[in-house]
């Protein structure tokens, strides 16, 4: 019997007016358990298609669906007890501590009378404990550094106990040091916790270090898709980024160096 997909969008499509399509006939499976990388050039429309999958933009055409199950036809509660979002940046909220802040992800999991108490606050307890924000629990958000206040955010994500998250470059403002210290957070969660991973990368070798699978995005659709070695060619920078690069393995890790921009004339043209 074939496993149903974590996640499947079927032909998304996304855009303003007729000439300014930015989604135009996506498709994707991602299988539970998976860390899935989606990359491309700016402009690609990979953070839109990720607000589709998501639900926090409603596609022009085509489905998203969750466990088997159109999206369409759940309401916000029931999507965000499955799947939890985090985006580059979040709502300026600083006045609240880091515990307070988690707590808002059990809302999900509340009746409208019901508090986040008992057995509640012990997945609020699991959250700042996964995260490693256990001993930051009661500082104000704003004593935090950047990187501290990421991993807030994403324990008040793993409060949802959600199946499925989903990450817009959550790395960008960080430094090198917080970047690595947040992806391995996320291998964790997805390797000892079974979640499965959706996420938009700018850093290609970062993708290639976490990911199971990359799919590369251009002009709204996906243009290539595979394990990190079977994409790290020098056709495949030149073709999506546009670039001459050189590719070699550390410890079993493709690494690509880039060289400089295609030629003229070169596949990255006429793509």
């Amino acid at each position: 019997m074939t496993a149903i997909p974590a996640l499947t969008a079927s032909d998304l499509k996304y855009g303003y007016g007729r000439e300014a399509s930015i989604v135009n006939g996506f498709n994707l499976e991602v299988a539970a358990g998976e860390w899935l990388g989606i990359v491309g050039p700016n402009g690609s429309g990979k953070s839109t298609v990720l607000r589709m999958l998501s639900r926090l933009a409603a596609p022009h055409g085509g489905a998203v669906e969750m466990d088997g199950r159109d999206m369409a036809g759940l309401d916000g509660k029931a999507i965000a007890r499955q799947m939890t979002m985090l985006t580059q940046t979040q709502e300026p909220v600083t006045d609240i501590t880091v515990r307070e802040l988690v707590r808002r992800g059990r809302n999900p999991h509340l009746k409208w009378y019901e508090e986040c108490r008992g057995k509640h606050e012990d997945v609020v307890d699991w959250a700042l404990r996964v995260t490693s924000m256990d001993p930051l629990q009661h500082r104000l958000l704003q004593e935090l550094s950047g990187g501290e206040r990421q991993r807030a955010w994403l324990a008040m994500c793993m409060a949802q106990t959600p199946k499925l998250l989903l990450l817009d470059e959550p790395t960008t403002y960080l430094d090198i040091a917080h970047q690595l210290e947040l992806m391995e957070l996320i291998r964790g969660l997805n390797r000892d916790q079974g979640i499965t991973v959706v996420m938009v990368l700018h850093d290609l070798n970062q993708a290639a270090r976490y990911c199971d699978r990359i799919v590369a995005m251009k002009q709204g659709a996906i243009v290539r898709e595979g394990s990190p070695s079977e994409l790290f060619r020098a056709d495949f920078f030149r073709d999506v980024f546009g670039i001459e690069a050189k590719v070699y393995y550390d410890d079993g890790v493709p690494v690509y160096l880039p060289c400089g921009i295609a030629k003229r004339g070169s596949a990255a043209e006429s793509a």
